[in-house]
């Protein structure tokens, strides 16, 4: 008969070694140790160095952390192909050390291992898992739109819908036939669809069947907000698919950041009137031409509106230190320029009004639970078909010229424009009228008797009698 010890769950969890990978990862390492779970996170020790000022609070939970070698998640440029082929095969590389250190642990871990839970854009944790005889679940960090889209490439390829060429963005026909989905324009398609020679469309014929052969699947999304019917196609391909997003809603972190946040601006915000602020944030991976930076900076001065503007350092390649320096002193009236900004604080602020967005998932799930419309600026991944469910599904956000060619420069006319439809008193009453009812949405799905905590409650269930 198994101790009491034996039978609490040991859940190794892998997240991919970015910065909107690692974060979703441990909220919901926390949301399972809340629950009695113990947790070994593996990490690289590039970010577990980045890591350890934002994981002194353990909040009284087992949560263990392990390091492999690997890439550092805040040192990556995926604009290029030589940085997304970088990225790519030292996500190979950690297959070995990660197996070596499950081997280890299977013979020495108090609790023995549960089962592993990993990131969906890994392949080799399932084989791993495999080997060594333990279950194996992936977490989705993203929507389940975008599993189903990645799931009808093949049928796409075959009617001849992909690859895309740039210039076809802007013909107006939609992709109508993906199941769980609503007619899908073609600019909203991941970018990586575009041409068939990019590696991240081989890793799209990859991934299928991973999604099918898994025990389960975790998805950082709620079911009022993607809609019954997404999910629901979505268990027809993984019958064991949870929605258990938001996942920082049910989580005791505040942070699980690998930058440093600039926490001054707070005190700023706490200076501006009620929704006046707009904040700008092109992520932990988007980079920006300096061009298309300087109409934006344009804009900003010609709109005198309160803004805060976070950017990366080398995130807009061939920008000098003068040149935003004396940008900042032109605006210190009514602006505020920082590196890395702490933004589910900042969106939560009853000060902030909008969020120009590169739609990341997690930073949509943050806009949309803090009730902030959006402005969509997508830079890579699936951030397009995410600006199409912000605009046309959700009507929580309006989007720039781009989409359709991701080459143009956005002037600063249009940058005026399209930022004082979203903020205007009158014009943007719509869409925060939207938003605040998916917040509400939100909110409700991550508390008890929710969609999303009862979903997670039953993963813990059925990893319990594994």
């Amino acid at each position: 008969m198994a101790s009491s010890r034996e039978s609490v769950p040991h859940v190794f969890v892998i997240p991919l070694p970015t910065q909107g990978h690692v974060s979703p990862l441990m909220h919901l390492s926390q949301a399972l140790a809340s629950r009695g779970f113990v947790i070994t996170f593996i990490n690289t020790e590039a970010n577990q160095e980045c890591m350890k000022n934002t994981l002194e609070d353990g909040h009284g939970l087992d949560i263990r952390f392990e390091t492999v070698p690997g890439i550092q998640g805040t040192g990556i440029d995926l604009s290029h192909d030589e940085g997304r082929l970088i990225f790519t095969q030292g996500l190979i590389n950690m297959e070995g050390p990660v197996e070596k250190l499950l081997k280890d642990k299977l013979v020495s871990a108090d609790p023995p291992i549960s089962c592993l839970i990993s990131d969906m854009l890994f392949r080799w944790p399932e084989d791993v898992a495999r080997r060594i005889g333990v279950p194996s679940f992936i977490f989705w960090c993203a929507s389940a739109s975008c599993i189903l889209l990645e799931c009808s490439v093949p049928q796409m390829f075959e009617k001849g819908d992909i690859p895309v060429r740039v210039p076809d963005l802007s013909i107006d026909k939609s992709i109508t036939y993906v199941r769980g989905l609503s007619p899908l324009p073609l600019w909203g398609l991941p970018c990586e669809l575009s041409f068939s020679d990019d590696p991240g469309f081989t890793r799209r014929y990859n991934r299928i069947n991973h999604v099918a052969t898994v025990s389960g699947v975790l998805v950082n999304s709620f079911e009022e907000l993607e809609g019954s019917g997404a999910f629901q196609a979505l268990r027809e391909i993984n019958p064991n698919t949870v929605a258990v997003g938001p996942v920082f809603l049910s989580s005791l972190a505040d942070n699980a950041s690998l930058w440093k946040e600039d926490t001054e601006c707070l005190t700023w915000l706490n200076e501006q009137k009620p929704q006046s602020v707009l904040y700008i944030s092109f992520g932990s991976l988007g980079t920006l031409d300096l061009e298309q930076l300087k109409e934006i900076l344009a804009g900003l001065e010609e709109l005198q509106r309160p803004f805060i503007l976070a950017i990366r350092p080398k995130s807009v390649p061939g920008m000098e230190p003068e040149f935003l320096e004396a940008f900042k002193e032109r605006v210190i009236s009514f602006g505020l320029v920082v590196s890395w900004a702490p933004q589910l604080k900042i969106l939560r602020h009853p000060s902030t009004g909008g969020y120009l967005s590169h739609c990341g998932w997690n930073s949509i799930l943050e806009s949309v639970s803090s009730a902030v419309p959006i402005l969509c600026w997508p830079c890579v991944a699936e951030q397009n078909l995410n600006c199409k469910l912000i605009v046309e599904d959700w009507k929580i956000g309006l989007k720039f010229s781009r989409v359709r060619d991701p080459r143009k420069v956005v002037a600063r006319d249009e940058f005026v424009e399209v930022v004082e439809q979203l903020m205007g008193a009158e014009s943007g009453d719509s869409f925060r009228r939207n938003v605040k009812e998916l917040s509400k949405a939100a909110q409700r799905a991550a508390v008890k008797g929710g969609s999303s905590y009862e979903s997670l409650d039953k993963f813990v269930k059925a990893v319990e009698v594994l």
